[in-house]
C-alpha cells in the first residue's frame, strides 16, 4: 500500500524558483523550481553529483544561490542564513553528522539554545526533555547523559534525527537518514516521518533507496546533472522510469547471485571464541575461499566490532587462523601483510584522505612496491600509472588524478577505496556497509566488484544493514544479537523475516 496523500491541503510552505549555483566555473544547479507543501513528503532523488546536497545546503542556509529566490509561506528571500533557517523552523539532517563527540546527547540535541534560568544551565530539564523526545518521538532509549563518542554510528544517526526534530517546526530535510540504520530503526524513522507529516510538516527526503521512495513519498523530484528532470507522484513515475530519469540511460539490471562455491573450497579464515571486554562474546565461524559470508544484526549488535577485532583495530581474545596459520599479534599492518583488508563503514572518517589527491588515495597501500629499492625514492611515473590503471579497472570517474578525493561523488569515492584494497590479490576482504550512501548506478558497480573478487577465490565477509543486498550476495548469513551469534542461515532458506527474527530476539521465528 502506498503512502497516504497529504493531509493538510496544498499550502506551499517552501518554494524555490529558478535556483542556480556554480563552483569554480562549474554549474552545479540550474533553474531549479519546485514547492514543498504542508503534510507532504517530497522525495528528492538523483545520482551522486546531481546537485541534491548543494540544494539541501542552500535551503539550510549554509551556502547562497547564485540566482533565483526562496519563498517561505509567501515571504520572499534572496537566500537564507542558518539563523533564518532556524527561525523559520527548517531542520536538517546532513549526511555528515553534525554532533560534538565530547558532549552529551542532551547537549547536542539542544545546542545552540541550552535551557537556562537565571544564568544557570537547567541540566535536569534538558535531560528530561531529551529523554521524552527520544522515547516518545524517535522511539529509542538512549541515555541523555551519554557522550556521543560512546554511541554506535546508528545511535548517532538517531540522535541527529532527534536534534533536527527538536529544532524543526515546519520543514524537515533528511539527507540519506537510513544509511546506517537497521531495518527496525528504519521502520521507526518512517513512523516519525509519517507522524510529522500528519502534524503538517513538509518533509524533503533525500535517498538512494528506491523502496523508500515508494513507501514514504507523496511526490518525487528528480535531479540529473544539476537540472530538474521530473516532478510527479509515485504513480506517475514508476520505478523503471525513475531509474532512467536519474541516470539518463537504462540501468543494467544486476541479478544478485554469488558465484557457485566450489565443492570442498578450503577454509581461508577460521575464527574461534572471538571476544572483547565490551560487546562481542564468543563469536566463531569459518570463511571459505570464494565465499561471500554475510554478517547481519541490529545497530549495536557488534558487527563492526567483529571486523575491528579481526584486523587488530580493537583489542580482544580468541583464536584467528588465516590460511592455516595462526594470526596472533593482530594489527592493521600485519593484517594487510597477511592479505586481510577492511573497508570500514565510515568511509570519510576512517578510509579516505579527503584533502589528498585521488592518486595518493589509490596507491597508499602499495607505496613500498612503487619505490626504487628498500630505501629508494617513490617512482612517481609508476605511481601515476598504477593509479590510472586502478581507476580504469574499478570504474572510478575522476576530474584528474591530482584532484582531492573529496571532490568525487560518494559512489566514486567508494569505488576508489575498494580499488585501493582490492589490488594486490587480498585473501580476505571485510566489507562493512560497502554501498552506504551510493546511488543506484554505483551500487550495481560495487556489487559487480564484490562478485568478481569472490569469483577469483577471495573470501568476503559482507557486513550490511541492507537485507536485499545480503540476501542477494551472500552464500550464508550469520546473525548477531547483542554481541553473540544468534544463528546461521543458508542461502536457500534465507528470508527477511528469518534474519530479522534472529537479529531482534536472538531466536528463530
Amino acid at each position: 500500500m502506498g503512502p497516504d496523500q497529504p493531509t493538510l491541503g496544498s499550502e506551499a510552505l517552501l518554494e524555490v524558483r529558478n535556483i542556480a549555483k556554480g563552483f569554480a566555473g562549474v554549474t552545479v544547479l540550474r533553474d531549479i523550481s519546485f514547492a514543498v507543501r504542508a503534510g507532504e513528503v517530497m522525495m528528492l532523488v538523483g545520482e551522486n553529483g546531481a546537485g541534491k546536497s548543494t540544494l539541501k545546503n542552500i535551503l539550510s542556509g549554509l551556502i547562497e544561490p547564485d540566482a533565483g529566490e526562496i519563498l517561505f509561506r509567501g515571504q520572499h528571500y534572496r537566500s537564507l542564513t542558518t539563523g533564518e533557517a532556524d527561525r523559520l523552523g527548517i531542520g536538517t539532517i546532513h549526511q555528515e553528522l553534525s554532533l560534538f563527540d565530547n558532549l552529551s546527547v542532551a547537549e547536542n540535541i539542544h545546542l545552540p539554545h541550552l535551557p537556562q534560568r537565571g544564568g544557570f544551565l537547567q541540566q535536569g530539564a534538558m535531560r528530561e526533555q531529551t529523554r521524552t523526545l527520544l522515547r516518545d518521538v524517535i522511539g529509542v532509549a538512549i541515555d541523555p547523559n551519554a557522550e556521543v563518542e560512546s554511541l554506535s554510528l546508528g545511535e548517532r544517526q538517531l540522535v541527529e534525527l532527534a536534534k533536527s526534530v527538536h529544532h524543526a517546526s515546519s520543514i524537515l530535510i533528511l539527507d540519506e537518514p537510513t544509511t546506517c540504520l537497521s531495518l527496525p530503526e528504519r521502520r521507526r524513522l518512517f513512523e516519525v516521518v509519517r507522524r510529522l507529516k500528519g502534524q503538517g510538516y513538509g518533509v524533503i527526503y533525500i535517498t538512494h533507496f528506491m523502496e523508500e521512495v515508494y513507501e514514504l513519498g507523496d511526490r518525487i523530484v528528480v535531479l540529473r546533472d544539476g537540472a530538474l528532470v521530473a516532478d510527479g507522484t509515485p504513480a506517475e513515475i514508476p520505478l523503471p522510469q525513475l531509474a532512467r530519469l536519474m541516470v539518463g540511460r537504462e540501468i543494467e539490471e544486476l541479478s544478485l547471485s554469488p558465484p557457485p562455491l566450489p565443492q570442498g573450497a578450503p577454509i581461508i579464515l577460521s575464527v574461534r571464541g572471538l571476544a572483547d571486554t565490551e560487546l562481542v562474546q564468543e563469536v566463531s565461524f569459518d570463511l571459505r575461499a570464494g565465499e561471500i559470508l554475510g554478517l547481519a544484526g541490529l545497530v549495536g549488535a557488534g558487527r563492526s566490532e567483529v571486523a575491528e577485532l579481526l584486523v587488530g583495530l580493537r583489542r580482544g581474545t580468541g583464536d584467528v587462523t588465516l590460511d592455516n596459520q595462526p594470526f596472533v599479534r593482530r594489527s592493521p599492518r600485519e593484517a594487510m601483510v597477511r592479505g586481510m583488508v577492511l573497508v570500514s563503514e565510515d568511509r570519510r572518517r576512517d578510509q579516505a584522505f579527503l584533502a589528498r589527491p585521488v592518486r595518493e588515495n589509490l596507491t597508499a597501500p602499495s607505496l613500498p612496491a612503487l619505490c626504487d629499492g628498500p630505501l629508494g625514492s617513490l617512482a612517481r611515473s609508476r605511481e601515476v600509472e598504477r593509479a590510472y590503471h586502478l581507476c580504469e579497472e574499478f570504474g572510478v570517474n575522476y576530474p584528474g588524478l591530482e584532484a582531492p578525493i573529496v571532490t568525487l561523488s560518494g559512489g566514486n569515492q567508494q569505488k576508489a577505496i575498494l580499488g585501493r584494497w582490492f589490488q594486490g590479490e587480498p585473501r580476505v576482504c571485510i566489507l562493512d556497509e560497502p554501498t552506504k550512501g551510493v546511488d543506484i548506478g554505483a551500487r550495481a558497480a560495487v556489487h559487480r566488484l564484490i562478485l568478481a573478487k569472490a569469483a577469483q577465490g577471495v573470501g568476503v565477509l559482507l557486513i550490511s544493514s541492507d537485507l536485499p543486498e545480503l540476501l542477494g550476495l551472500a552464500h550464508r548469513i550469520l546473525v548477531l544479537h547483542k554481541g553473540r551469534l544468534a544463528g546461521e542461515i543458508g542461502r536457500e532458506v534465507a528470508t527477511p523475516q528469518h534474519v530479522m527474527a534472529l537479529a531482534s530476539t536472538g531466536r528463530a521465528a
